[in-house]
C-alpha cells in the first residue's frame, strides 16, 4: 500500500521553508560591506571593515588589525552631502557607527579606508 503521508508531509516543509525565506527582514537586502587586506605580516591580513545597514541610514567603521592605524569609512548621500566614521577604539572590541542617512536622503555610496599616512581605500560602493 502507498504511504499517501509522505507527498503531504514533503509539501508541508517546502512551504515552511519558503515561508521562511519569504519573511525575512527587507533591511537585509540593503546591508553593503568593503574591506580593506594588506596589512601585519606580508599584508595578509584584513585591517578593517567599513558598510551601510538600516536600508542605506546606518554607516560603521570597524578595526580590525593592531597596527597602530586607525580605520575610516567615507560616505556619500543621495543629497550630494557627505562625512565619515571613524572606529573611535582603534582595533579593541567594538565598532562605531552613526546615522546621517533618512528614507528620504540615504546613503547612496560609500568606501572603506585604513588611515595610513597614505589612506589606503577600496573602490566607492554603491550602499
Amino acid at each position: 500500500m502507498p504511504n499517501r503521508k509522505l507527498p503531504t508531509l514533503a509539501a508541508a516543509a517546502a512551504l515552511a521553508v519558503c515561508g521562511t525565506v519569504l519573511a525575512a527582514p527587507e533591511a537585509s537586502a540593503h546591508d553593503a560591506i568593503a574591506e580593506v587586506y594588506g596589512c601585519q605580516y606580508q599584508g595578509q591580513f584584513r585591517c578593517g571593515y567599513g558598510g551601510v545597514t538600516n536600508s542605506h541610514t546606518r554607516v560603521h567603521a570597524c578595526d580590525t588589525a593592531g597596527d597602530g592605524y586607525g580605520f575610516r569609512t567615507q560616505f556619500l548621500l543621495r543629497s550630494g552631502g557627505g562625512g565619515y566614521v571613524d572606529d573611535a577604539n582603534g582595533s579593541s572590541s567594538g565598532c562605531s557607527a552613526k546615522v546621517p542617512g533618512t528614507a528620504a536622503n540615504p546613503v547612496s555610496i560609500f568606501r572603506a579606508c585604513e588611515k595610513k599616512p597614505v589612506f589606503v581605500c577600496t573602490d566607492w560602493l554603491t550602499a
